[in-house]
């Protein structure tokens, strides 16, 4: 059976969707999965484990032309075709590559027109976790069901080694960060990836968790572009080493030596938990219930937000976040860095 997976961006939507490939491989056994993304996501999309094929589109960069032809050479090649992204332009990708389309109906996802190009339209409550829909129309679609229970059994939904390793970036040699027995540095290890997508999403008191951190952990912090760098240098004068610009892959291989990785909610923390790695994530105005899912190695703090939380229309003035004391936070971390 021929699969084709939609879901164009971002990283965090990605990865939300990534679990559900091994559900889809534990049911389908030679099915034949092919995933759509945009080629701004290639890379992190070319590390899922479980898929056969990705197909990356130059949607964001308006190349309209080229992403038609690319469809136009993949079209008819698909039994099912699984629209995970519910927006117009991935439902329109949809339609081009077939006809045996699932989505989601128009009261289940933010751009409701877009359900007028499936054929099989699945009702789910949008307020619902993230990963619990996604699973809910793959289980739909391939007529299969499951456990939440299986969630926390599921294996690293990503190759730890990138198909196209990026020579110019360093991760610190492994001597560099094991202390010596006389020395006092921490044995411990703590990622924080302290940038999100939105001004909104992010939490601005991670120096004092760094600060309470470094008694039991060495803190390292990861950024991505050059204003983001720039942030992390200043905030890495609270006592955290900012790592050297790292691939997608390069930040999965450093997160297998870490015990812990705190975030906001962005596509780095939720990377994290898709590999099994123990979290600890950050949420103001949006719902953590919604946007990830919590194990007992899998924490989430959520701020009171100023009016109730609606998916559907996000208070991006709100910057709640910021009302969570980093004190709770070192309290957690310490906790699972002992465990």
């Amino acid at each position: 059976m021929k699969i084709a997976i939609i879901k164009l961006s971002a990283l965090g939507d990605i990865v939300h969707a990534s679990v559900a490939i091994q559900f889809i491989r534990k049911h389908i056994a030679n099915a034949h999965i092919s995933w759509f993304c945009d080629a701004r996501f290639e890379q992190i999309a070319r590390l899922l484990a479980g898929v056969d094929e990705v197909v990356a589109l130059p949607l964001k960069d308006k190349k309209f032309l080229k992403s038609f032809e690319i469809l136009r050479q993949k079209q008819g090649q698909f039994d099912i075709i699984i629209d995970l992204q519910g927006l117009l332009k991935s439902a329109l990708v949809s339609r081009i590559l077939g006809k045996n389309i699932f989505g989601f109906d128009r009261f289940s996802t933010k751009e409701g027109m877009a359900s007028i190009f499936y054929t099989h339209k699945y009702s789910c409550n949008y307020d619902k976790n993230i990963i619990l829909r996604n699973l809910e129309l793959c289980a739909f679609a391939l007529n299969f069901s499951f456990d939440e229970k299986e969630i926390l059994a599921k294996e690293p939904c990503f190759l730890k080694k990138s198909r196209i390793p990026n020579k110019n970036s360093r991760i610190p040699s492994d001597e560099s960060r094991i202390p010596n027995k006389n020395s006092r540095i921490p044995n411990k290890k703590i990622l924080i990836a302290p940038f999100a997508s939105e001004s909104s999403k992010c939490y601005a008191h991670f120096a004092s968790v760094i600060k309470g951190a470094k008694e039991f952990a060495q803190c390292f912090l990861v950024a991505g572009s050059e204003p983001e760098r720039e942030k992390a240098a200043k905030l890495a004068s609270s006592g955290a080493t900012l790592l050297a610009p790292l691939d997608l892959a390069q930040i999965l291989e450093f997160m297998d030596t870490c015990d812990l990785i705190i975030g906001n909610d962005s596509g780095i923390t939720h990377l994290a938990w898709a590999q099994n790695y123990a979290t600890i994530t950050l949420f103001g105005n949006r719902s953590g219930t919604r946007n990830a899912f919590a194990t007992p190695k899998n924490l989430i703090i959520q701020a009171t937000p100023k009016h109730e939380i609606d998916a559907f229309h996000i208070d991006k003035s709100d910057f709640c976040i910021n009302d969570i004391d980093p004190a709770q936070i070192i309290a957690k971390a310490k906790g699972l860095c002992d465990a």
